[in-house]
C-alpha cells in the first residue's frame, strides 16, 4: 500500500539530499526569520521566489495540466487554477512542518511535472488558532494615494481543518505583465509614408484597479485517513480604464488641419468571478483512489465609449456594449498502486467542459455626422463550447537506484460546437505521449531528458467578434480554429550545493509546433479587402536555452544572502500569412534577464531586497494591415522590512523604479488595404512611461 506524502515522517532537520533527490526545509531553517506565511517562508528558500513571481503569469494549462514548476500542498496540487498565491498567503507558519523540493519522479505525488516540485508538508491539523492582518497603504508618483489591506485566520473545529481570507486590492499584482499599472503616460506620433507628422497625440491613461478576494479552505480529516478538501475563491471586481488624448493633426505639407481632444472610457461594473474546488483521496485495496475538481466562473459586463470634443461640440465616435460568460468545468479522477517492485501505475480519466457566450453591439459614426450608428454583426449573440474527455495512464519506474522513468499515455476526444450559421460540431482525437528519463549522477548533480506531446487551450475569445477601439473596426470570429500540437524535446542538467545553499539549473529545449494559431486572411470583402481571424496558419518552432542560478552565499559569509539568477536566450519561426516572409512567432522575447537578491539581517530582524527583469528583443504582431513591433524596458523593484515588537512587521515596497520608469515603445506600419501590397498607409510610434508605485505595509499576527 502507498503511504500519502503528508502521512509521511518529514525529513530530520537540516537534512539536505535523499535517495529520491528531496531537500527539506523545516523549523531549524525558518524559526531563525520572523517569517507569518508560506509565502514568506518560500522567499527565503534558493530558487523558489522566481517560482512565486511567474505563478499568475503563466499560461493556464489544459485542464488541471502539470506542465512546469509545480507547487503543492501535502503532496498534492491546489483543486484550483487562482487559489495558489492567495492560499500560500493565507497559511500561518504555525502550520507548517516543512518545504520539500523534489526533483525526481514520485509515485506518492499525484502530478508529473517538468521543473521543480515545492511540497508543502503541513502539521498534523491545522488547529492552531493563528491568524495575521496586513495593512497597507498604496502610493504612486501621480497622486493616488489610498488604503487595503488583508486578515487570514486558521484553525480547527473536531476533524474540519480551515483557513479563511479576505482582502481588497487597489492594484494590480506586481507580477500581472502588461496591467501592472495605475497611471501611464503615452507619446504617441502619426507619420505619412515620406516621414512628415500627420498627428501628434500626447496620452494620459488611468485605470482603477479594485478588487476583493476571499477565500476558503476546507480540509475534512476522516477516521479512516481519508481527507476531503474543499477550496472557494470569490473575487468580486471594479475596474474603470479612461484615457485623454490632445489630438493635432497636420496635412501632408505640414499645415494643421484639426485640434480635438478624444475621451475613452471602458468600464466593467462588478466582474462577477468565482471558483469551487476540492478532491478526495482515500486508500482502496493496494492503492489509493484520488478525485479532484473544480469550476471557474466569469460574468464581465462592458461598456466603452469614445467621444471627441472639437472647439465647443462633442462628439461621440464610437460606442461598445459587450457581456461576455466563461465557465470552466474539470473533473478528474485517477487510481495509483505498485505493480511490481519499484513500480507504479495510475489510471484514471479526466472530464471537461468550456464556454464562451457573448453579447456583443458596437455603435460608429459611420456618416461622421456626430451621432453613432448600429453596426450589424454576424453571430451578435455568440456561444462556443467545447466538451472533452481523456483517459490517462502514468508509469513510475525506479529502474536503478540512480536512474528513473516518468512515462505516460493519454487519449484525448474533444468536441467543440457553437451557434454560427454553416458551422459545424468540430471533432478532434490526440494520443499525447510523454517520457522523461532522470539520471542522477551523483547526491547532488542529476540529468533529464524530455519528449512530449503537448494540446495548446483554446482561447474562446478567438472563435467570437470583438471591436477593436484602435483602428475602429471589427475583428472576426473563427468558429473553425483548432488547437495547436507540439513536440517538445527537453534536455536539463541541474547541480545542487551543499548544506542547502541552492542549485544550478541549465536546460535547452526544441518545439515544433503544428496548426500554430496566429492571424490569418479568413475572407475577402467584395471590394478585395482582407478580414482578418485568429486561426491556424501552419508550423511553427521554438528552440532555445535556459539557465537558472539560486544560492545562498555563505561562502561569502553571508549565509542570510541569497541571489536568483534566470537567463533565457530563444529563437523562433513561422511563415506569415499576409506577406509570405519568414518572421518570429509572437508573444515571444529573444532575451529574459530575471535577477534578484534578498539580504535578512537576522540580528537586527530587517531584511532587504531587489528584482530586476529585462527583456531584450522585439515581440512582433501581424495582421492583414498592420505589422507591429513592441519592445519594453527594464523593470526594478524593492523591498525593505523591519520587525517590530508585538509580533509587528513594517514593510516597504517599491515598484517600477529604473530612472525611466517602466518604458516601453511601440512602431505600427499601417499598410494600403492590404500588408500582403507592401504600399504603407502610416506609422505610429509612441513611447510609454508607466507609474512609479509604492507600498507601506504593517503586519502583524494574532
Amino acid at each position: 500500500m502507498i503511504t500519502p506524502v503528508w502521512a509521511q515522517t518529514p525529513p530530520p532537520p537540516g537534512a539536505d539530499t535523499t535517495d529520491s533527490g528531496t531537500v527539506s526545509y523545516g523549523q531549524d531553517f525558518f524559526s531563525k526569520y520572523d517569517v507569518t506565511t508560506a509565502e514568506d517562508i518560500m522567499r527565503r528558500i534558493p530558487g523558489v521566489a522566481a517560482i512565486l513571481d511567474n505563478v499568475a503569469t503563466q499560461q493556464q494549462e489544459r485542464g488541471f495540466g502539470s506542465g512546469g514548476d509545480q507547487i503543492l500542498i501535502n503532496g498534492k496540487r491546489m483543486a484550483g487554477k487562482n487559489q495558489i498565491l492567495a492560499t500560500l498567503r493565507r497559511l500561518q507558519v504555525e502550520n507548517i512542518a516543512s518545504i520539500q523540493l523534489i526533483r525526481g519522479t514520485s509515485a506518492e505525488l499525484d502530478v508529473q511535472s517538468q521543473g521543480l516540485l515545492v511540497n508543502i508538508i503541513l502539521k498534523e491539523g491545522v488547529g492552531t488558532g493563528a491568524g495575521s492582518w496586513q495593512l497597507d497603504t498604496r502610493i504612486n508618483d501621480h497622486g493616488f494615494l489610498q488604503p487595503d489591506g488583508l486578515v487570514n485566520y486558521s484553525n480547527s473545529w473536531g476533524q474540519l481543518d480551515y483557513i479563511l481570507g479576505l482582502e481588497r486590492n487597489l492594484l494590480p499584482p506586481r507580477n500581472l505583465v502588461g496591467n501592472d499599472w495605475h497611471d501611464r503616460t503615452r507619446y504617441e506620433v502619426y507619420y505619412f509614408p515620406n516621414g512628415a507628422v500627420q498627428e501628434l497625440r500626447p496620452q494620459v491613461i488611468n485605470r482603477e484597479h479594485d478588487k476583493f478576494i476571499m477565500t476558503a479552505n476546507l480540509t475534512y480529516n476522516l477516521e479512516n485517513g481519508d481527507r476531503a478538501r474543499f477550496n472557494v475563491l470569490l473575487e468580486p471586481r471594479d475596474p474603470v480604464e479612461s484615457d485623454v488624448t490632445d489630438l493635432t493633426r497636420f496635412n501632408s505639407s505640414g499645415t494643421q488641419t484639426l485640434t480635438a481632444v478624444d475621451f475613452h472610457k471602458r468600464t466593467s461594473g462588478w466582474v462577477n468571478r468565482w471558483e469551487l474546488g476540492g478532491d478526495y483521496e482515500g486508500v482502496i485495496g493496494p492503492g489509493t483512489l484520488s478525485t479532484l475538481y473544480i469550476f471557474n466562473y466569469v460574468d464581465i459586463p462592458i461598456d466603452e465609449y469614445r467621444n471627441r470634443i472639437i472647439g465647443n461640440t462633442l462628439n461621440e465616435i464610437s460606442r461598445q456594449l459587450t457581456n461576455q460568460l466563461n465557465t470552466e468545468g474539470i473533473l478528474r479522477s485517477s487510481y495509483t498502486w505498485p505493480i511490481a517492485a519499484k513500480q507504479t501505475l495510475e489510471i484514471g480519466a479526466e472530464g471537461a467542459r468550456n464556454t464562451l457566450t457573448q453579447d456583443l453591439r458596437v455603435f460608429f459614426d459611420l456618416d461622421a455626422n456626430g451621432r453613432v450608428e448600429e453596426i450589424p454583426i454576424p453571430t451578435a449573440h455568440a456561444f462556443v463550447q467545447e466538451l472533452r474527455g481523456e483517459a490517462f495512464a502514468n508509469h513510475n519506474w525506479n529502474i536503478l537506484s540512480n536512474l528513473s522513468l516518468e512515462s505516460s499515455l493519454n487519449f484525448e476526444y474533444s468536441q467543440i460546437t457553437n451557434n454560427y450559421p454553416f458551422s459545424p460540431t468540430a471533432t478532434y482525437k490526440f494520443l499525447k505521449p510523454r517520457a522523461d528519463l532522470r539520471y542522477d549522477m551523483s547526491s547532488s548533480d542529476q540529468m533529464r531528458f524530455k519528449v512530449e506531446r503537448t494540446v495548446s487551450q483554446l482561447q474562446f475569445m478567438n472563435f467570437v467578434p470583438t471591436f477593436d477601439v484602435v483602428d475602429s473596426e471589427i475583428d472576426a470570429g473563427n468558429p473553425a480554429l483548432a488547437p495547436e500540437k507540439t513536440w517538445v524535446y527537453e534536455a536539463a542538467y541541474q547541480h545542487r550545493l551543499p548544506n542547502r545553499q541552492g542549485a544550478l539549473d541549465a536546460r535547452v529545449f526544441y518545439k515544433d509546433i503544428n496548426d500554430h494559431i496566429d492571424k490569418f486572411v479568413i475572407r475577402r470583402e467584395a471590394n478585395g479587402d482582407p478580414v482578418s481571424a485568429s486561426g491556424n496558419i501552419g508550423k511553427a518552432k521554438v528552440y532555445g536555452a535556459e539557465a537558472k542560478v539560486g544560492v545562498k552565499l555563505a561562502w561569502l559569509g553571508l549565509p542570510d544572502m541569497g541571489i536568483d539568477v534566470r537567463y533565457l536566450h530563444q529563437w523562433s519561426e513561422t511563415t506569415d500569412p499576409f506577406t509570405g516572409r519568414k518572421r518570429d512567432v509572437q508573444n515571444l522575447w529573444t532575451d529574459e534577464l530575471d535577477t534578484s537578491f534578498r539580504h535578512d539581517v537576522t540580528a537586527w530582524g530587517f531584511s532587504y531586497g531587489t528584482t530586476l527583469k529585462m527583456s531584450e528583443g522585439r515581440q512582433v504582431f501581424s495582421d492583414a494591415r498592420v505589422l507591429r513591433y513592441f519592445e519594453r524596458g527594464p523593470r526594478l523593484e524593492a523591498f525593505m522590512e523591519k520587525s517590530l515588537p508585538y509580533k509587528l512587521t513594517l514593510r516597504l515596497e517599491g515598484y517600477g523604479l529604473m530612472p525611466h520608469h517602466n518604458r516601453e515603445h511601440q512602431q505600427r506600419i499601417l499598410y494600403v488595404n492590404d500588408a500582403g501590397n507592401g504600399i504603407v498607409s502610416r506609422t505610429e510610434r509612441f513611447t510609454e512611461i508607466r507609474d512609479r508605485r509604492f507600498v507601506i505595509s504593517l503586519r502583524g499576527r494574532f
